[in-house]
């Protein structure tokens, strides 16, 4: 049974400055930040809803109801949520592309499961690197805490595909983070690819010397993203990047110069 219906679920929003998050090679030109960005860069954070005719799947919990300094507005995932006719009781599945607070956040509140009634999927991998390796003051700061309050509902993914239901599987892309996964999703529609915090911005997907501050390991992220950048001009799919302007979906095109071009998409 395919998805028949993605909704962006807002929690927050922060405004970037892009020079604190993309690292262009020194080929690239000086105006950059202003050619790319005129008008400044809002990211929104939050998540995705995925409805089934037997499964209401959030993939990605947010920032959370207690929102560090410089984020403009936040809290607003329950309301949402709300907006759209669900409260978290009727959450079949939480779907974590990865293990950073603001993808998270809104998993626990006050020590408690808030969408009680769900299963939790992540990647084992980012599991196993937040409570060993991750940095104490990134973006997997407290995250293990948070995580902790579930364990009795995880299904912790292993390998490079697991299919979380029909029609919805995650698929490990590792960079961002060692467990960071993509979730791959048939509409009746067509394809679709939650791109999570693969790349956080299209322009990480069509400008492949580039990368992005906030990558565990830049390498294999920049590989990642050239990976799926080629997939999707291939395939056609449609993609939603977490924090992509507007949380507005797009597709991977080639130009007449055989360059990469990112065509946003209206969903409404």
């Amino acid at each position: 049974m395919s998805v028949t219906r993605i909704d962006p679920v807002i929690d927050a929003e922060a405004r970037v400055e892009p020079g604190a998050l993309f690292a262009p090679p020194a080929s690239a030109a000086e105006d950059w930040q202003t050619s790319a960005f005129e008008g400044g860069w809002v990211m929104p954070m939050g998540g995705f809803l995925l409805r089934s005719s037997d499964r209401t799947i959030l993939v990605d919990a947010g920032l959370g109801p207690e929102a560090p300094a410089g984020i403009e507005s936040s809290g607003k995932l329950l309301d949402t949520l709300a907006g759209l006719g669900f409260s978290p009781d009727d959450i079949t599945d939480v779907v974590l592309t990865h293990l950073h607070i603001d993808h998270v956040g809104w998993v626990a509140r006050r020590g408690e499961p808030v969408f009680s009634h769900a299963r939790h999927h992540f990647h084992r991998a980012d599991w196993d690197w937040v409570r060993t390796d991750a940095p104490t003051g990134g973006g997997a700061a407290g995250v293990s805490e948070v995580i902790s309050t579930v364990s009795d509902t995880a299904v912790l993914a292993d390998g490079e595909r697991t299919e979380i239901a029909d029609s919805v599987v995650l698929r490990r892309m590792a960079g961002h983070t060692p467990g960071n996964c993509v979730v791959d999703v048939e509409t009746s529609h067509g394809s679709v690819i939650l791109l999570g915090d693969t790349a956080h911005h299209p322009l990480l997907l069509i400008e492949s010397g580039w990368t992005s501050q906030l990558d565990e390991d830049r390498v294999e992220a920049a590989r990642a993203r050239h990976q799926l950048a080629e997939e999707l001009e291939r395939s056609g799919a449609l993609a939603f990047g977490a924090h992509f302007p507007d949380n507005r979906a797009g597709r991977i095109v080639r130009d007449g110069d055989g360059l990469l071009r990112w065509r946003p998409v209206s969903t409404r």
